[in-house]
């Protein structure tokens, strides 16, 4: 259907993306869903199969990034939205962190959404509309022990957004952050495993304490994180940019 708009979303495929791509094809949105594993198939008595689309996409890597913005731009013809939600996190003691360990953060965190937004902003720069929401995360706004690396990212994609938000206003380009508490993801979940193990409690145990810092004592539904990312992306927020949501059920303001 001509004239829909096109949301370009990276780990789309699980998660908060997968429920961000869901909430833009209910919404009217045509999609592209980067991932590094294969996504679910959307089935087509819940959505066209004409609206989506799936690439497989590892976004530190350059080569496969812009090829993933080509394919997005060769089928649908214009990039309305930039969704960089893909990442990975580390949760060991500073000490412990390897070199290797150290360059995926970063090259994940902040390379990848370096590389998606300088492929698709020329894109908008020509259409002199869109919208780029950044994934950011409570970890860059409060110290978490064992998170140093993977706040340190998060407080960089904060930054790196407010100064783009100014770089692109000219273009009429909006650029925005989410940060999010604790989301019942696979990845908290990995992430709530592998603390539980090195520090010899059970996972209940540990998935508890980290429920608590959220002020209604649970963690969010990715869709809960996702309806948020679409009003950032939405027309009602017109004039919202340069700005971090957190959407941290009142972790920060304790």
């Amino acid at each position: 259907m001509e004239g829909k708009k096109v949301a370009i979303i990276t780990g789309g495929a699980r998660g908060i993306g997968e429920a961000a791509a869901r909430i833009f094809l209910d919404n009217g949105y045509k999609v592209s869903i980067l991932d590094i594993i294969e996504g679910r198939e959307f089935t087509k008595h819940s959505h066209d199969e004409n609206d989506f689309i799936f690439v497989k996409c590892d976004i530190s890597k350059e080569a496969q990034v812009k090829n993933a913005v080509s394919k997005t731009f060769e089928e649908f013809g214009r990039i309305d939205v930039l969704l960089n939600i893909a990442g990975v996190v580390i949760v060991k003691p500073i000490e412990e962190i390897t070199v290797d360990e150290f360059r995926r953060v970063v090259d994940v965190n902040i390379g990848g959404t370096f590389l998606m937004i300088k492929h698709v902003v020329p894109i908008m720069k020509k259409q002199r509309t869109g919208a780029i929401i950044n994934m950011a995360s409570v970890s860059g706004h409060v110290g978490q022990v064992r998170h140093s690396l993977y706040g340190a990212t998060k407080g960089g994609i904060i930054a790196f957004t407010r100064a783009l938000a100014w770089e692109l206003s000219p273009f009429g380009i909006r650029v925005n952050s989410v940060s999010p508490g604790s989301v019942d993801t696979q990845m908290l979940r990995d992430d709530v495993s592998g603390e539980a193990k090195r520090l010899g409690r059970s996972y209940e145990q540990v998935k508890k304490e980290r429920e608590a810092e959220q002020a209604f004592g649970r963690w969010a539904e990715p869709k809960e994180i996702a309806e948020a990312i679409f009003f950032l992306a939405d027309e009602r927020a017109s004039f919202v940019t340069g700005t971090d949501l957190l959407v941290d059920c009142g972790w920060v303001a304790k």
